[in-house]
């Protein structure tokens, strides 16, 4: 198991990076202004369940494939960006609909299921996460113990602490958007509000990667 030196050191390191709003974040809370609670919390849950799939195959290898081929790093990182600007660019396009869609039900044309799959991409291909379990979580392994099970460990308290930091990012927002929910023309600006936050994500990540 980590020392206990290490263990508190992870643990701050972990509650700052998630206290800050980072990609996840402002991609949760633009689909929660876009399309409403429902919609936020499903999209917090699939992007932890995306991210999840790093922590798995960091501890079972990934981190020496990287390092064997770095440009596999750089690949996954692209696709997540244009992911992002797209998904940005589709809830602008797609803000009258949505605002005619907040007068009927919440997350009305959307499938939670396609919801979740979209949540599950962008967190699956986020470059930040994907950086932090192949090269920072490692750093509080303690060598005298099994890597696998405290990667896993270490893992899974970083996963629910930040469901726990996105989901109260995404209440707060949807109280907002409810307070406003039966003005159709704020509704619409909302909608492209949400999805110019995306794309200002995508944005970031690309100024980041270049």
């Amino acid at each position: 198991m980590p020392t206990t030196e290490s263990f508190i050191a992870f643990l701050l390191t972990a509650i700052v990076i998630i206290a800050v709003p980072g990609p996840s974040v402002v991609f949760a809370v633009g689909r929660t202004l876009s399309l409403g609670r429902a919609v936020g919390l499903v999209t917090v849950i699939a992007n932890a369940a995306g991210t999840s799939v790093w922590i798995l195959v960091s501890a079972f290898g990934l981190n020496a494939l990287i390092q064997a081929f770095p440009g596999l790093l750089s690949i996954i990182q692209w696709l997540g960006v244009a992911y992002l600007a797209y998904l940005g660019l589709k809830a602008i396009l797609n803000s009258k609909r949505a605002a005619d869609e907040s007068q009927q039900f919440e997350g009305a044309g959307k499938s939670l299921g396609k919801v979740f799959a979209e949540g599950f991409v962008v967190g699956i291909t986020n470059p930040k996460v994907a950086v932090f379990f192949t090269a920072i979580l490692p750093q509080f392994i303690n060598p005298s113990g099994s890597f696998l099970i405290q990667f896993l460990l270490l893992g899974l308290i970083f996963e629910v602490l930040g469901v726990i930091g996105d989901s109260i990012w995404v209440l707060g927002a949807a109280t907002f958007r409810e307070w406003i929910l039966t003005k159709p023309s704020r509704m619409r600006a909302i909608a492209i509000i949400g999805g110019v936050l995306i794309v200002l994500v995508s944005i970031w990540l690309v100024l980041e990667l270049i």
